[in-house]
């Protein structure tokens, strides 16, 4: 009686079909290394044909089931569902499992196509050829793999039982594409049954993709399924990958398509690489790639993934895709985002709640081409801005990359989180160290030294006065120099800034400086009891002695013999004072 209510409910398994329940010999570990014979013989027969256009499409799972749109800009379709694995792409279908079935919706529409039994397995990954949908289900804590092929109309066309832990599948005219053993792709006749060919890579396999009319296999990288791809063991085989470097929360491209991936998104979903491979030329689309963290997207350049652009959000990204010039991000609280490759924004769309998983197909979609309106520092300027811990990986490595650029509003970011109480130690110690090595900006550094700490005015911490004193010292700007000294004598600024200033004032101070000066050096020649102080006191010696004249001069002889300076100041000032007669007063000291 459950048999039969199964069947009359649309649901193909196999027992109401003509497949039957099967093992294959496609897996077998006997399989010797053939060169790239086999799979060079599969691609010359299938050489002529492609994978269908697929449609621009985000799936998301909602409250109630999963919840679609087409791009750009469609109505959205709902499918009310209980998922046991999250959604996946495959070309014109949506395939996703549970409540004991694994079932198969129309990505444009979201109209059911058919629904099999699943065998109390999850979905992997599919791929679709337009007339049969190959899918590969396991379980949670592996322990083998069910492939199944499904026609159109819900008949199973194939169904094989394997031991191995079968990866993503791509079909392509009724060959099947299935990675497995984290280094093969065996190209399986679903008609038949029979292994065609078998793909060697030296290297992390698991998926096999159509994009753009041509087949890839890996997951690290993408190796093309062309001509070429009998040379794959012997490291011969057309293959892209995004550029190797150190980036926030070291991103992935493709997560291992041999594993079950579950209904809600992690951390790992916030933290990804997209990109859309290319045949000719061989590389990426728009020569871009995008990497996320959370709220926040770069886009980057090959071959040294030079940063081009940054993109916030109002919400995590956990799912995206690349297109055809730029990328589709989904977002935690369900709006999806078209960002250009130049990064400018273009029309997206909403899937209407938030969503605790999404997926992504950048498919035929053609973003049109918007630059960013904002300069570079000042798109860096918005992420850092931003006030979460978990941002505070990709705020460290924007503030490096922040550091390098050459523009003046750079000086004024720097100065800005210098300068905010909110900014974590680390990136304050970074903030500042680029601060110090800037040459332009001046204006924006003299404004920042006219502050002080002032907590009734909300001022909690003082501007980053060494920093500024390095600068503007190297950048011989006398500006700087009365301003420097009222910070000289401002308590609130650590010693190590105290000593930056006089230093910069033993080059910088005029006459009219002097008076702070005096005072500096009276209140801290007997009391300076840390080292960043007692320099602090000898480069303020050493500018009374440049512009004091025979008072300056006067003023240093004394200290040098007074029991009551501290040691160390003493010191100093023994060789100092000896420098200078009256003569020559107004010379710089040697």
């Amino acid at each position: 009686m459950k048999r039969a209510a199964i069947c009359a409910a649309g649901l193909a398994v196999a027992a109401c079909g003509s497949a039957s329940s099967q093992s294959s010999g496609a897996f077998g570990s006997g399989w010797q290394d053939d060169r790239g014979a086999s799979i060079a013989r599969v691609q010359k027969r299938l050489a002529a044909a492609q994978p269908p256009a697929a449609p621009a499409a985000v799936v998301g799972v909602g409250a109630r089931g999963l919840v679609g749109v087409r791009l750009p800009g469609s109505a959205r379709w709902t499918h009310a569902t209980a998922l046991d694995a999250r959604p996946v792409f495959a070309g014109n279908v949506v395939v996703a499992s549970g409540g004991g079935s694994v079932f198969a919706l129309d990505a444009a529409t979201g109209k059911r196509l058919w629904a099999v039994s699943s065998d109390g397995r999850a979905v992997r990954g599919a791929g679709d050829d337009g007339k049969v949908t190959v899918v590969s289900l396991g379980r949670p804590r592996g322990s083998g793999s069910l492939l199944l092929a499904v026609g159109r109309d819900g008949s199973v066309r194939r169904r094989i039982e394997a031991e191995p832990e079968l990866g993503t599948p791509a079909v392509l005219d009724g060959v099947a594409f299935v990675p497995w053993g984290n280094q093969y792709v065996s190209a399986i006749d679903v008609a038949s049954d029979a292994e065609e060919g078998r793909l060697l890579l030296r290297e992390q396999v698991s998926r096999a993709v159509a994009i753009d009319g041509s087949l890839w296999f890996g997951e690290v990288g993408l190796t093309l399924f062309d001509e070429q791809v009998g040379t794959a063991t012997a490291k011969g085989a057309n293959r892209v990958a995004p550029p190797p470097r150190a980036l926030p929360g070291a991103p992935t491209w493709f997560f291992d398509g041999a594993v079950v991936m579950p209904v809600s998104s992690s951390a790992r979903d916030r933290i990804r690489l997209y990109a859309r491979p290319t045949r000719q030329p061989l590389g990426f689309d728009s020569d871009r790639v995008s990497a996320t963290y959370f709220r926040i997207a770069l886009g980057m350049s090959p071959p040294k993934a030079a940063l081009r652009w940054v993109r916030t959000f109002d919400s995590d990204l956990i799912a995206g895709d690349g297109a055809a010039g730029g990328f589709v991000f989904c977002a935690a609280n369900g709006k999806v985002h078209v960002v250009s490759a130049d990064g400018g924004s273009a029309p997206g769309a909403t899937l209407g709640e938030p969503l605790s998983a999404c997926a992504v197909q950048g498919g035929t979609l053609t973003v049109p081409q918007t630059a960013q309106p904002e300069s570079l520092a000042a798109q860096i300027r918005s992420a850092l801005e931003l006030r979460e811990h978990d941002l505070y990986t990709a705020q460290a490595f924007l503030l490096q990359e922040l550091g390098t650029l050459p523009d003046q509003e750079v000086t004024k970011t720097l100065i800005d989180v210098a300068s905010s109480a909110a900014t974590p130690p680390a990136l304050l110690d970074t903030a500042r160290r680029f601060l110090a090595q800037r040459r332009n900006g001046a204006n924006f550094m003299l404004e920042a030294l006219a502050r002080h700490y002032d907590f009734l005015s909300d001022v909690l911490r003082p501007p980053p006065v060494g920093p500024l004193a390095d600068a503007l010292s190297a950048m011989n700007e006398a500006k700087a120099a009365p301003l420097l000294a009222r910070h000289l004598n401002d308590p609130a600024n650590p010693p190590d800034d105290i000593e930056r200033a006089a230093r910069a004032l033993e080059k910088l101070a005029t006459v009219k400086e002097l008076d702070e000066l005096k005072t500096f050096f009276a209140l801290y020649r007997a009391t300076a009891d840390e080292e960043p102080l007692v320099r602090a006191v000898l480069h303020t010696a050493a500018a009374l002695v440049r512009i004091g004249g025979n008072d300056g001069q006067a003023i240093i002889e004394r200290a040098a013999e007074d029991p009551l300076t501290h040691p160390d100041v003493k010191r100093g000032l023994a060789g100092l004072a000896p420098a200078k007669t009256a003569g020559d007063a107004g010379a710089a000291p040697g």
